[in-house]
């Protein structure tokens, strides 16, 4: 859902196991994990993008909009 909405950079403080490492490999999106919640606090302010903890809403479906993701010109490490 979140590579459907756009997003060619995703950021977790959790680690990214292998098979989610290579779907997201074969889509052309970069995955950083263990970034420390202050940095990536930091990094959705200033990209503008909704820091998510789950894609559960209230009914227990799994949704994600495209306007929680952020932009930048550059993303580097």
């Amino acid at each position: 859902m979140i590579i459907n909405a756009g997003a060619n950079v995703i950021l977790t403080t959790g680690g990214i196991d292998d098979v989610a490492n290579k779907y997201l490999v074969e889509n052309n999106v970069l995955g950083l994990r263990r970034v420390s919640k202050s940095d990536i606090r930091k990094i959705a302010k200033c990209s503008g993008a909704t820091l998510m903890t789950t894609l559960s809403n209230m009914e227990g479906n799994e949704t994600f909009d495209s306007s929680y993701l952020g932009s930048a010109r550059k993303v580097f490490e």
